[in-house]
């Protein structure tokens, strides 16, 4: 689906976004009186931009196939030339390198996102009390 470059092309535009929707929700949600309702209606635009970012990340994991049941060699016959174990092995490198940059994205948004929401709401019950 994409190259091995390509992942830095759509998840660098993809936080970007992330960011303009945040920026944008703080922006429509200031008029907000009641502080918990502002922090939860925050939450909720969150939530569902975080979830959007988490399907994009799952469109870029690599399809490979389950290496318990089929794709790789079972014998040294399965390997005929050294091209072909080159070939093999440069094929999963790919994939684990793939899924190591999405696990990483992953895991920036997902703290970004867990830490600015207990942010929001711990600044709306200091302000509650």
């Amino acid at each position: 689906m994409f190259t091995d470059h390509d992942i830095s092309f759509v998840v660098g535009p993809a936080v970007i976004v992330l960011l303009i929707a945040g920026m944008l929700a703080r922006f429509m949600q200031r008029g907000e009186v009641d502080p918990m309702k502002r922090a939860s209606a925050m939450l909720k635009t969150n939530l569902i931009v975080v979830g959007a970012f988490c399907l994009l990340l799952w469109f870029l994991l690599p399809t490979t196939p389950v290496l318990s049941t089929f794709g790789y060699p079972t014998t040294e016959r399965d390997i005929q030339s050294a091209s072909q174990l080159l070939k093999y092995l440069q094929d999963y490198n790919k994939a684990i390198v793939r899924t190591t940059q999405v696990v990483h994205w992953f895991i920036f948004v997902f703290v970004w996102w867990f830490l600015t929401s207990y942010f929001e709401f711990s600044k709306a019950i200091n302000q509650k009390t």
